[in-house]
């Protein structure tokens, strides 16, 4: 992947005012991806949303990376359970 495509762990914190120790915390507990490219450390665009609402759980609700990571897992399996029951829709109005 080219470093043009991915975000500098860094410079994101710095422009959102976050700590660069609590998005390598996300990367070490497998909620996001980081990339290391020459000793920097990047994160690819499709995280940033993520990376956004965790801060705002951790930093406004005060809630510790252990809470967080409970709480990504709890919305992965809803938003999987979601998307089954869409297909379960759809297969069920071909019978209607």
């Amino acid at each position: 992947m080219e470093t043009e495509e991915l975000i500098a762990i860094q410079l994101y914190c710095t422009n959102e005012g976050i700590e660069a120790s609590f998005v390598e915390a996300l990367g070490e507990r497998g909620l996001i991806r980081i990339t290391t490219i020459k000793k920097q450390r990047y994160v690819e665009p499709e995280y940033l949303p993520r990376i956004e609402k965790l801060a705002r759980m951790h930093y406004d609700l005060q809630i510790n990376l252990e809470g967080l990571e409970a709480i990504s897992h709890m919305l992965e399996r809803m938003e999987n359970m979601q998307q089954e029951m869409h297909i379960l829709e759809q297969r069920l109005s071909i019978y209607e």
